[in-house]
C-alpha cells in the first residue's frame, strides 16, 4: 500500500490570493474590463515561469493602448498585495494537523519570486518552512496544469499516493488524468476539504 503525499496549492487554497484582494482596492469595479484588457498576459505568464525578471514584466504588464489609461501601476499593486496576507484558515489547520502525524506534505505553487513576499509574513511563511518540498513555477520554468509539473514532483517522490488539492479545475483535472487522486478546493466552502480527507484517509486528521 503506497503512502499517501499530500500535495497543496497555495493561492486561494492555503491563502487568499493577494493580487485580487489590492485590485479591488485600487481599481473601482468600472475600470476592471480595461484591467482584463490591457494586461500582458503573456508576460505574466513568464514572470511566473521565471523566464523574466520583476522590472522586464513591470515594463510588459499592460499593453501600449493601455498604458495611459488610468490603470494602477504594477509597483502600487505589489505594494498592496503584500501589506497584508490572509490565510484561509481552515487549510491551514489541515496541513498543520497532517504534518503533526507524520504524513508528506508538499506545496505545488503557480507562482512568481514574490513568492519570498509571502513567506515572510510569520503564520504562512512558518508553514510552508515546515513543508517537506516547496515547488514554485517560477524555479521550475513550467506551470500547472503541464504534465511535466507533475512528473517532476513523481520524480523527486516516488511511489506514493499523490493528493493533489487546488481550486483550479484545468489542474485538478490534469492531475486526475495521470491518476492523482485530485480534490478542486473551494474557498468558499473550505470545510469540504476535511470532508473529503477524512472520508478518503480516515486517520489522517
Amino acid at each position: 500500500m503506497r503512502s499517501p503525499l499530500f500535495v497543496f496549492d497555495l493561492m486561494d487554497t492555503l491563502i487568499q490570493d493577494p493580487f485580487h484582494l489590492a485590485l479591488k482596492e485600487l481599481l473601482p469595479r468600472e475600470h476592471w474590463e480595461d484591467f482584463k484588457n490591457g494586461r500582458e498576459k503573456q508576460a505574466f505568464l513568464d514572470f511566473e515561469m521565471g523566464r523574466i525578471e520583476e522590472e522586464d514584466f513591470f515594463q510588459r504588464f499592460y499593453l501600449d493602448s493601455y498604458k495611459d489609461k488610468g490603470l494602477p501601476h504594477p509597483k502600487d499593486l505589489k505594494e498592496k498585495m503584500f501589506s497584508k496576507i490572509t490565510p484561509i484558515t481552515e487549510t491551514l489547520e489541515i496541513v498543520k494537523s497532517l504534518r503533526s502525524k507524520g504524513f508528506s506534505v508538499i506545496l505545488a505553487s503557480n507562482y512568481s519570486i514574490w513568492y519570498k513576499e509571502v513567506m515572510k509574513f510569520p503564520e504562512i511563511g512558518e508553514l510552508l518552512h515546515s513543508l517537506d518540498a516547496l515547488y514554485f513555477s517560477c524555479e521550475m520554468g513550467v506551470r500547472k496544469p503541464a504534465q511535466e509539473y507533475f512528473q517532476w514532483i513523481e520524480t523527486d517522490f516516488p511511489g506514493k499516493e499523490y493528493v493533489f488539492v487546488d481550486d483550479n479545475p484545468t489542474n485538478v483535472e490534469v492531475a486526475g488524468y495521470m491518476n492523482w487522486n485530485a480534490f478542486k478546493f473551494n474557498p468558499k466552502k473550505p470545510g469540504e476539504l476535511k470532508e473529503f480527507l477524512t472520508e478518503q484517509y480516515p486517520n489522517c486528521l
